[in-house]
């Protein structure tokens, strides 16, 4: 998908695994590039679990949608669930975060998930439509 600027989103491929890798974890934590490659290397993951942003052959801004499962009133529900979520310092306010969240939520609906559970920065997520609704305990 193209995006202004000259921007492309699109699905991720091995050729960018070490630059999602360096991205994460300048935005994030260490150990969030293991978690992508861990991800990305899974039969249940794969490459089309994430999705980046480009600048020509650069990656910019990335986004893992994960397949979850939340248990409500003992009745199995399918949910997604954005993780690893990044973008470079100087493409922020750009609008990539709400691309990519975008194309987790299509992707999330074509996957069959009836609801996206969310664990991120307190109250950014409020602007995408998450809402508070479960405590989760600190750990």
């Amino acid at each position: 998908m193209d995006l202004p600027g000259g921007l492309l989103l699109r699905e991720a491929r091995p050729a960018d695994l070490d630059q999602i890798a360096a991205l994460l974890a300048d935005r994030g934590d260490p150990n969030d590039a293991e978690d992508h490659r861990l991800v990305v290397e899974d039969p249940d993951g794969g490459f089309d679990a994430c999705a980046v942003v480009l600048d020509g052959d650069r990656v910019v801004s990335t986004a893992t949608l994960l397949d979850e499962t939340v248990v409500l009133g003992g009745l199995p529900v399918p949910a997604g669930q954005v993780e690893l979520v990044a973008t470079d310092r100087a493409y922020e306010g750009r609008g990539l975060v709400r691309a990519l969240m975008g194309w987790a939520h299509e992707r999330s609906a074509r996957r069959g998930h009836l609801m996206q559970v969310m664990i991120g920065i307190p109250y950014f997520y409020r602007q995408f439509g998450y809402q508070y609704s479960i405590p989760m305990p600190h750990s």
